[in-house]
């Protein structure tokens, strides 16, 4: 039985790399996120249950984010939030940044049906994805280039996104 090549996070190429990754743990997931949003040149789209502040409101995630978001024509950042209490109460710069690019950064709510979803994920450019199996626990796997299952991701966080509503709780009133 062949023994399975050395895969590190670093190694992992968008578009490139076919090689699953298990994760284990909430310093892959922060490396593994930083790494396709700084490789995605298209899109980002991130089913999540509260934006993780370990992963989504960390420095290198975040200029990955702008430079992508000021870079792409359209929405480049599409967010499907299931709960944004704790956001709001200990604030994000996720949301700070999102509130900055309204053009670009798009926040919203799942429809009712959707609001319990298990798994967070995000996919970049529909090709590569990282998924959590189940929010909160750091448990799960990256692939970055996976043209199939990100497909499969790509449309049901559409299916999702098209029932859903903004998120208008985190938008800044200005009085």
């Amino acid at each position: 039985m062949n023994s399975p090549t050395e895969i590190t996070i670093d190694s992992l190429v968008l578009g490139e790399s076919r090689e699953r990754m298990i994760l284990r743990g909430r310093e892959p997931f922060r490396q593994a996120s930083e790494s396709i949003a700084q490789q995605a040149k298209y899109h980002l789209d991130i089913f999540t249950f509260d934006l993780d502040k370990p992963i989504y409101d960390q420095t290198r995630f975040l200029d990955a984010v702008k430079r992508l978001a000021i870079e792409c024509r359209g929405i480049g950042i599409r967010i499907l939030l299931q709960d944004s209490e704790r956001a709001r109460r200990e604030g994000h710069r996720l949301i700070d940044l999102s509130r900055r690019l309204t053009s670009k950064i798009e926040i919203r709510r799942p429809h009712a049906d959707y609001i319990d979803h298990p798994e967070n994920f995000i996919i970049a450019d529909g090709i590569g994805y990282i998924r959590h199996r189940a929010a909160g626990r750091y448990e799960g796997e990256a692939n970055f280039c996976h043209p199939i299952e990100s497909r499969l991701l790509t449309d049901f966080f559409t299916e999702v996104w098209e029932r859903s509503e903004q998120e208008s709780s985190l938008r800044r009133l200005y009085l």
